[in-house]
């Protein structure tokens, strides 16, 4: 509880999309595009999703984007999704395209390694990928290393901060326009007011229905000579919390002193679980600066009631 009691010393609920009421609306008059300024009322047909769908399904729109970044956030979206798509495979997750199938990257003439759901069963066919699993027969125990597709991790940092930009309200907006500057960039901005780190926590006993996001506001922005970041973002979604500083505020900047030390306070997602069946805590930490494309290497450990060989494998 001590953590719990941290976190909220420095940090309060400002917004979630559990207290969003406002939905998209294809016949609202006057519409402004948060991200671009776009005024064009023939450019909002889109159905924006505050949080994207590939998190999971959800009901939670605006009518604050065009189609134009729509569309353009699409692209990124896609970089994310393909970060995530073995967790999503493997946890039966429902996207806006179904239940996707992992494939894994792969060398010329090699084949991939190929994770699919269909109900409560999971289906791997790992090829002759021998160095991508371990069984452990006594403990019913498998390890799979998820290979992942390339993806860019700075598209993935748009994606969540937009997530963020989305529960500000206006006049945050309005006094915080360097955010508008920076998820518009083709590259990241490295000027040191932003935080490119995302913390990534893997819930052990909890999965949660639908994909929910909440935005912090730091009760104070300067605490004895220690600047703490004015926004912080918390996604939820499946077995999964991600957290995310947004980059410094303009309250931020107006108190800065380089003599002062800053504090990143994270969200206490283990507490989500029952701490009696956790043998320990580990909190992964994505730097999302790299606009080059990459591939990562996940290993997840599983445990397992039975296993069935499968002659034939259809995706």
């Amino acid at each position: 509880m001590f953590i719990v009691k941290n976190f909220l010393d420095y940090y309060e609920l400002y917004s979630s999309t559990e207290n969003a009421v406002e939905k998209f609306d294809k016949n609202l008059l006057n519409k402004i595009c948060r991200f671009c300024n776009q005024t064009d009322q023939s450019k909002f047909n889109s159905i924006p999703h505050i949080i994207p769908e590939l998190f999971g399904k959800n009901k939670v729109t605006s009518n604050f984007e065009c189609d134009d970044c729509n569309k353009k956030f699409q692209k990124y979206e896609n970089d994310a999704a393909t970060m995530i798509q073995h967790y999503l495979s493997l946890l039966g997750l429902k996207t806006k395209k179904g239940i996707p199938t992992f494939q894994s990257r792969k060398k010329k003439d090699s084949f991939s390694t190929i994770l699919k759901a269909e109900g409560n069963q999971r289906y791997f066919n790992f090829n002759t990928n021998l160095n991508d699993f371990e069984y452990h027969e006594a403990r019913n125990k498998l390890t799979v290393r998820f290979r992942t597709r390339k993806f860019s991790p700075y598209s993935v940092y748009k994606v969540l901060f937009k997530v963020g930009i989305s529960l500000l309200k206006e006049n945050d907006i309005l006094e915080n326009k360097h955010y508008l500057e920076l998820i518009n960039s083709e590259n990241p901005i490295l000027n040191g007011i932003q935080f490119f780190t995302a913390y990534r926590y893997m819930l052990k006993t909890v999965f949660f229905k639908e994909p929910k996001a909440f935005l912090y506001k730091a009760k104070n922005v300067l605490i004895n000579k220690t600047e703490i970041p004015e926004y912080t973002l918390v996604i939820q979604f499946a077995n999964i919390v991600i957290q995310l500083f947004l980059p410094i505020s303009k309250n931020n900047d107006d108190i800065h002193n380089k003599e002062n030390g800053l504090v990143l306070e994270l969200f206490p997602s283990f507490l989500y679980d029952d701490i009696n069946q956790i043998a320990k805590i580990e909190i992964f930490q994505m730097n999302l600066a790299e606009p080059t494309k990459v591939s990562i290497t996940d290993e997840i450990v599983m445990y397992y009631d039975k296993k069935e060989r499968v002659d034939k494998f259809e995706y």
